[in-house]
């Protein structure tokens, strides 16, 4: 999706080419609108390589096999590329990031690396944060989705250097939110993993259910190796909470459309482009006080924060307070929209990154 969005909000000014590892029965090479997509093949089991989505556990010595493979499988179709490259971008630190190091001593070309968070830094194993920290070093620039990612990469890590564009989104995408009547509808979009604590949330909505509310409905969407647990809880509630599953992003849009108030409870993000999303379409945030998913959100003008996430009290109380506040739900939504055009706007990220390109190149590689 980055990809993506810096290729689309470059074009014409870069060529981009992407180099990705292959699946089963995903083509060696497509072409879209904005960029080219190169896939090397990994010859590692399949269900190994599923690991970055979260649908299945892998064990560590399986990811290191893969990431082995990927870094052996990407230097030659690497090195073809950087030919007609000027300068390499690299999203997550490891494995390419070592793959372009060894590439970048046969062909000098400046090295730009950003880190988003959660597989690369914050789910890092520690063994594995000395190399993290080599091709960190090494790079003529580091970016960092967010401020506290930044703080992260800083004191965790010792990367100094690290300059900071947040993740963007194309608020035209999104309709703002509808205005709000008596029933209060809380979306919850995320892959269903155990650090987005969305069992947490449930079993709070369905606490001030018991007590007696009956302005809260919950919508809960997404898939992950949750998705069976988090149907079962939603299946036990009815009435007052829908598990939706898979939505594509014509009705992911939808939803938030038709929303009220998001609710993302995660224990650590990079900055999540949900909430980003959700803020797009006007609706304030319930958000964990951790970092990465704090940033985006102002307490008290387009969303609030809750404590402890795993916490199912602490859920309680902020949704409470949501209830006590409803009457400046409409103003929040006003608010939740401007922020997401004025701080995490497309074109913003787009120009940052084009900043960063055009500087390193100026001084021909490292500072």
């Amino acid at each position: 999706m980055v990809l993506g969005a810096i290729a689309g909000g470059l074009g014409p000014r870069v060529h981009n080419v992407v180099l990705s590892r292959g699946y089963r029965d995903s083509p060696g090479f497509e072409k879209y609108a904005d960029l080219s997509v190169f896939r090397y093949p990994n010859p590692a089991p399949e269900s190994w390589k599923d690991y970055a989505t979260g649908t299945r556990h892998v064990s560590f010595a399986a990811k290191i096999c893969v990431a082995g493979l990927d870094v052996l499988c990407s230097l030659l179709p690497l090195r073809r590329l950087t030919r007609e490259a000027d300068l390499i971008h690299v999203h997550f630190p490891l494995p390419l990031g070592l793959s372009a190091l060894a590439v970048r001593m046969l062909a000098s070309r400046p090295l730009v690396v950003t880190v988003h968070g959660n597989a690369d830094v914050y789910e890092l194993p520690r063994a594995l944060a000395p190399i993290t920290r080599l091709v960190l070093r090494q790079a003529d620039a580091v970016v960092s989705v967010s401020e506290d990612l930044a703080a992260h990469l800083a004191s965790q890590l010792g990367v100094k250097r690290v300059l900071v564009i947040p993740n963007g989104i194309d608020a035209d995408q999104f309709r703002p939110a509808r205005a709000s009547t008596e029933t209060i509808t809380l979306l919850s979009l995320s892959r269903l993993v155990p650090r987005k604590n969305v069992p947490v949330l449930i079993e709070a909505v369905g606490q001030l259910v018991q007590e007696g509310e009956t302005r809260l409905v919950l919508l809960v969407a997404g898939t992950g190796p949750e998705s069976e647990k988090i149907e079962q809880l939603a299946q036990a509630r009815p009435g007052f909470v829908r598990f939706l599953g898979f939505v594509d992003e014509e009705r992911k849009r939808a939803l938030l459309a038709e929303a009220d108030v998001f609710v993302q409870l995660s224990t650590r993000e990079g900055l999540s482009i949900a909430t980003l999303e959700a803020l797009a379409s006007g609706l304030p945030c319930i958000v964990s006080d951790r970092p990465g998913v704090r940033e985006p959100i102002t307490p008290g003008r387009n969303g609030w924060y809750v404590d402890d996430p795993e916490s199912v009290e602490s859920v309680v109380s902020a949704l409470r307070r949501l209830l006590r506040e409803r009457d400046t739900l409409d103003e929040m939504k006003r608010s939740a929209r401007a922020i997401a055009k004025e701080r995490y706007s497309l074109r913003r990220m787009c120009e940052d990154y084009w900043t960063v390109f055009t500087d390193v190149l100026e001084r021909g590689g490292r500072a």
